[in-house]
């Protein structure tokens, strides 16, 4: 087994042989950890997994260069009709769920926000820390790019279809946006769980009108009160379901949902 490149992969081995995994970055660590273990068990298989964010697994997907499709958002109904008509009967497996952690620098003496004062923020209503009981600091919105599924889910479940402000800078991977966040003190952005590093501060969050504020979820008792959560999907051809039944099977096994909880996310 070998790492290249953010992916696991094996050499000297034919397409038949090879699970090829792409897509979303929230899902990539937990699809690492699936990979890691199930081959530790299946010496004769071979498991590919590389992000890149949602649509590009699911282009992947439809282009014959991937046989599972990570994604952090549902099919858009464009995406289904395109794989009809390229002959795929898909199917669609809820793997884990995710939350999203909005996070802070560490010097930001802000600890709660709601969901409405998130949407301020990255539609440019609100362009100062001051403004929301803060130091006197520019904020610094941080976002995924629009290929990513989790900033189609947080323009549509925080932002409620607004646009964002033109201050609000895209990142290409949830890697760089933690880097960005940690090294930026008005800086704010939302990750998957599974990224929380101690370098950047985690932000509780309430929905509007609710006193109660919440860290992000661990337990699906919890999922209930986290204003952002979100089923995180693996896509397949029923086509190809005999190459990655095995797989997918280790994945809902009890040693599945264990690495669920181990990376971070909810089972």
């Amino acid at each position: 087994m070998r790492y290249l490149l953010g992916s696991l992969l094996l050499w000297s081995c034919t397409r038949r042989d090879l699970i090829t995994i792409k897509g979303s970055d929230t899902v990539l660590p937990l699809s690492q950890a699936f990979a890691e273990a199930f081959l530790a068990r299946n010496k004769g298989l071979l498991i590919s997994v590389t992000g890149g964010g949602s649509g590009v697994g699911i282009a992947a997907l439809m282009n014959g260069d991937a046989d599972i499709a990570m994604s952090s958002r549902p099919l858009k109904l464009s995406e289904r009709l395109k794989l009809m008509e390229r002959g795929k009967n898909l199917i669609e497996d809820t793997v884990a769920w995710d939350v999203l952690a909005i996070c802070v620098h560490p010097s930001n003496p802000i600890q709660k926000l709601t969901r409405s004062q998130l949407a301020d923020i990255y539609t440019g209503r609100v362009k100062n820390w001051k403004d929301l009981g803060g130091a006197d600091v520019p904020i610094l919105p941080y976002s995924r790019e629009s290929s990513s599924g989790t900033f189609e889910f947080f323009r549509e479940h925080v932002l409620r279809g607004e646009d964002f402000a033109a201050q609000v800078r895209f990142i290409p991977a949830t890697g760089m946006m933690v880097q960005s966040i940690a090294q930026t003190p008005g800086a704010i952005g939302y990750i998957g769980v599974a990224y929380i590093t101690p370098e950047i501060k985690v932000v509780a969050i309430a929905q509007d009108g609710d006193s109660v504020y919440h860290l992000p979820a661990r337990s699906q008792a919890e999922l209930i009160q986290y204003p952002i959560a979100r089923p995180l999907y693996y896509y397949y051809d029923a086509a190809q379901g005999a190459r990655v039944e095995p797989f997918l099977r280790f994945v809902k096994s009890p040693v599945g949902r264990a690495i669920v909880e181990k990376v971070g996310y909810v089972p």
